[in-house]
């Protein structure tokens, strides 16, 4: 009687096969995207990305066009010429007797699970969150000073000032809708705390993010990641394109506004203060220790943003060699592991 656990099985069926090579793949095209990027010293965010992105796209489509080219290579006659056989791993014996296919298992059990609490609740949250901004905005009630603060702030960026929304809380919030009708959404707090050219910078980063979702390439990437939603790969290179977009819309920000300093400031001011991220004080238990984490992990993308602003904008070289010579080797090496 054929069980759960049977290992053989899982790993022979052609949706568990998919499972496997799509994780191994992605291991291997990290690493060799990682490598290629130092390589080359590929610096710019958008190009990076396009490497990036490749850890995600390849590993996904190539097992059923490698099925297609060779049906038999899962077959015990084909993997003893692989250069990773990953029957032979599972069925190695770790701690107590437990076999690394268990452990793969858990692997991916805790990838759906952290896919689950750290990306589609936060949508969530988010969406209610910007509905709940989108009932209180009332540029009616806001005081003539902010209003003209605002104004002032847009002048010379390309934005209708009328699809800019003000939100009466002290707390700092700026974030836009990209739908078919794009807005930003800005608190009193932030316009207040905020110099005229430090908000006309954070505008700028918001309208980066809006023209950017005209090439919706973080929503394929996104699609294509909760496809994977087990793959713990995909997770943290969908979460370095995220961090990338940032760096994008940096530059589209500095390019509109011409003042990197100013641009800096803004951030400098966003980041989140020490207690929010320091685990030895506030709040207890397993909520608040994922808060603090996740308060660090901002606070360290706002520093290397701050850091790149400060650098200045580097344009790579052509990359498009590099780009077909690394999805190549990709291509040529995940063949052979299986």
């Amino acid at each position: 009687m054929k069980t759960f656990w049977d290992m053989n099985t899982l790993l022979s069926s052609y949706w568990g096969m998919y499972a496997v090579q799509t994780v191994l793949h992605s291991v291997i095209a990290s690493v060799l995207i990682d490598g290629a990027l130092f390589a080359w010293d590929m610096k710019t965010p958008s190009v990076k990305q396009r490497f990036r992105f490749m850890a995600i796209f390849l590993p996904l489509t190539l097992f059923p066009l490698y099925q297609l080219m060779v049906p038999h290579r899962g077959d015990v006659y084909f993997r003893p010429g692989s250069l990773l056989d990953s029957n032979k791993w599972f069925s190695l014996e770790l701690w107590y007797g437990i076999p690394a296919f268990a452990v793969f298992l858990f692997l991916l059990a805790l990838s759906a699970v952290i896919f689950v609490i750290q990306e589609l609740v936060p949508i969530v949250f988010s969406m209610l969150e910007q509905m709940r901004a989108t009932n209180e905005a009332g540029p009616g009630a806001v005081e003539e000073a902010v209003a003209r603060k605002v104004t002032k702030a847009l002048e010379g960026l390309p934005f209708d000032e009328q699809s800019v929304e003000i939100v009466l809380d002290e707390d700092f919030a700026l974030f836009s809708d990209t739908g078919l009708t794009p807005r930003i959404y800005v608190s009193t707090g932030l316009i207040t705390s905020f110099s005229v050219d430090q908000l006309q910078a954070a505008f700028a980063h918001e309208i980066g993010h809006i023209q950017r979702t005209r090439k919706p390439f973080l929503i394929l990437a996104y699609v294509l990641r909760a496809l994977m939603f087990y793959n713990p790969v995909a997770l943290f290179e969908f979460r370095k394109l995220a961090q990338g977009e940032e760096k994008v819309c940096d530059d589209i920000a500095v390019s509109l506004t011409n003042r990197p300093d100013s641009l800096a400031e803004a951030v400098d001011m966003l980041r989140p203060a020490p207690e929010d991220y320091d685990l030895g004080k506030g709040r207890g238990g397993v909520r608040g220790l994922v808060s603090a984490l996740e308060h660090r992990s901002h606070d360290v993308l706002l520093k290397s943003r701050i850091t790149r602003i400060g650098q200045g904008r580097r344009d790579d070289l052509p990359w498009t060699v590099p780009y077909v010579m690394t999805a190549a080797l990709i291509a040529v090496i995940n063949f052979f592991v299986v």
